[in-house]
């Protein structure tokens, strides 16, 4: 019984969040205390600590403290000047280029703070040359959750599939980097075919001469705090491995850092901006998801797969890879990789003749859910955000569910099909 339940809230829940009509974070939170009040969760205070994830939440909390503080200098404004300024007006250069940093970064820093930082600025260029911004918006959604793919600390499921398969860094680096760029880059130009009339703008050259970087700055103080806070903020993740800190301990303190420092006496306010209803949504989600792991539809839909591969090494491969990618569209990746890691474990235990080397099986495994995030508006923690940010920054413009849905599934669907001629062209002799 617990286990239909759990399953009707989830598609209940998935359903009203396509349709759009109830505010999602009502929907989240209502999901999540039907499975309490249902009595799904075994130790139902446990859920709480279990399934929601703390790290995230408060990541969330402190970028955007963070940014919504150092915004306020212009510095967002600055860099986005820089940025046209270098692409010499041409909007498909300044597309590739913001793409390709968003990319980069995330594949260093969390594809959440990479979104964080990155939009703002993107909003103020497209804002002061008269860009849609929305084709934008996608591209650095998609650039984050594939960027994220290429190295063991770009998303959670790298740094635990690492970790139980004793993976490093360059391991990544030779194995998931290649196929993550080119999906960029085939991504990068279905887009600009997509949306070819808003590429075909044409910036006036005059403008661009007239474009003055240093006009963006507010306040000359308050701008090289935040230079030297933004500074701080790449440092600290970019060794926070090496610390041993989370990730959202250093939100956190950059976040009440930067309010201390820039705006101590305006905090109220500060939090206040602070997109509440994004992190109650994260909560209740996590909740709903957590239901389907804790009755052990997730394990029992893992194991299945191996009954489905007839242990056959290829087609392991093959439904590992395109499965993943599919249900981390929906479902969060993370407790999805960590129900997958032992039933891949266990494969070589089954038929070791067969699975000898499972190395190709956790580079399917990455690929799959790393950017089966790109499918739907909550298939990663990175789209919820950036369209969070995009709606609240422009209140008359919308990406429904149903809009991302048609475009995602489009560019995952290119991501499997180009993973999977990857991982069969370059595994072929196992």
């Amino acid at each position: 019984m617990n286990e239909f339940i759990a399953l009707l809230v989830f598609f209940i829940v998935y359903a009203l969040l396509i349709t759009e009509r109830v505010n999602r974070a009502v929907v989240a939170i209502l999901g999540a205390t039907v499975l309490m009040f249902a009595k799904v969760f075994h130790d139902p205070l446990a859920a709480y600590i279990e399934y929601i994830d703390y790290n995230t939440i408060f990541l969330l909390i402190g970028m955007m403290l963070f940014v919504n503080t150092v915004k306020r200098s212009g510095i967002f404004q600055f860099l986005g000047m820089v940025a046209l300024k270098l692409s010499g007006g041409h909007v498909r250069t300044l597309f590739l280029t913001l793409t390709f940093m968003v990319a980069f970064l995330s594949a260093i820093l969390d594809n959440v703070t990479t979104i964080l930082v990155i939009l703002p600025m993107t909003f103020a260029i497209c804002d002061t040359v008269a860009l849609d911004p929305i084709p934008f918006v996608l591209g650095e959604i998609f650039a984050s959750n594939i960027g994220g793919t290429m190295t063991l600390v770009g998303d959670p499921p790298n740094i635990m599939i690492g970790s139980a398969a004793g993976l490093t860094f360059m391991d990544f680096l030779r194995n998931t980097a290649p196929i993550a760029l080119l999906n960029l880059m085939i991504v990068d130009i279905l887009l600009i075919l997509l949306f070819k009339r808003d590429f075909s703008v044409k910036v006036d050259p005059e403008f661009m001469n007239q474009v003055d970087v240093k006009k963006a700055i507010v306040d000359m103080r308050s701008f090289k705090i935040s230079a030297l806070l933004l500074a701080l903020v790449i440092v600290l993740f970019t060794f926070q491995h090496a610390m041993g800190v989370e990730n959202s301990v250093i939100a956190l303190f950059v976040g009440f850092l930067a309010a201390f420092i820039l705006d101590h006496g305006n905090v109220k306010e500060l939090l206040g901006e602070v997109e509440w209803e994004t992190i109650l949504f994260f909560i209740g989600l996590f909740i709903v998801v957590g239901g389907l792991e804790d009755v052990g539809l997730l394990e029992r839909t893992a194991e299945f797969l191996l009954k489905l591969s007839g242990h056959s090494y290829r087609a392991s491969e093959m439904i590992i890879l395109n499965f993943s990618g599919i249900f981390s569209a929906f479902v969060d990746n993370i407790p999805y990789t960590a129900t997958m890691i032992p039933v891949i474990e266990s494969f070589k235990r089954l038929n070791p003749s067969v699975f000898h080397n499972l190395e190709p099986l956790w580079w399917c495994l990455s690929l799959g859910a790393c950017l089966g995030g790109n499918g739907t508006a909550v298939g990663a923690s990175a789209n919820v955000v950036g369209l969070a940010l995009f709606h609240d920054y422009y209140r008359q413009k919308r990406i429904s569910f149903l809009s991302f849905l048609k475009i995602g599934m489009l560019v995952l669907s290119v991501s499997l099909l180009l993973s999977s001629l990857y991982v069969l062209l370059r595994y072929d002799t196992i």
